[in-house]
Parts: C-alpha cells; sequence; structure tokens
C-alpha cells in the first residue's frame, strides 16, 4: 500500500485480490449482487460484536504489532465480559469450520 501511495502507482483488482486487499473480484454485472451478499452476511453477525470488531481494527492500523496486540485483546476482553462472545461464538466461521 506504502509503494502505492508513494509512487501513484496503479494496480488491477487482480493484483490487489492476490496480496488479499480485495475480498473478491467478480464481472461487474455481479458486484452489486457480490457486495450485497457480503453486506448480509455481516448484518446477520451480532451489531456489538462487529461494532468492537471495527473499533478494534481501526485502533490497531496506526500502531506498532505489540500496542495493537494489546489493544485488540482490550476488545475481546470486553467481549468476553458483556457475554456477547458466549452467545455468538458458534456463529462465526463457515459451517464445515464449525462442524471440525
Amino acid at each position: 500500500m506504502r509503494t502505492l501511495y508513494y509512487t501513484s502507482r496503479t494496480v488491477t483488482a487482480h493484483e490487489l485480490h492476490r496480496h488479499g486487499s480485495v475480498w473478491s473480484v467478480v464481472p461487474r454485472d455481479r458486484l452489486a449482487g457480490a457486495a450485497l451478499a457480503l453486506a448480509r452476511e455481516i448484518a446477520a453477525k451480532d451489531g456489538y460484536l462487529i461494532r468492537l470488531a471495527k473499533s478494534a481494527i481501526n485502533g490497531i492500523d496506526p500502531v506498532d504489532v505489540r500496542r495493537s496486540y494489546r489493544f485488540e485483546q482490550g476488545f475481546t476482553f470486553e467481549a468476553n465480559l458483556s457475554g456477547v462472545a458466549d452467545r455468538v461464538r458458534d456463529t462465526f466461521g463457515t459451517d464445515k469450520e464449525r462442524q471440525a
């Protein structure tokens, strides 16, 4: 990302997908459907926990790894204390992951 930012280079969606920056690359005519499917999947999760996760991600990005880890763990601790982690634990992951 920094290389692109500093050099003003551009890359394709496929290149970004290869690096993990883009979730999925679909034809333009399937874009709205793919975006809505992902939005529905996220919306089906517990809203409180999603807000905690968003705050954790937003907070860890600009700092070093050790501080980021401690910061994120605060949200994990809050999710456990509030009981939301126990309530939603089995709703995350794929069916295959939950069966393992």
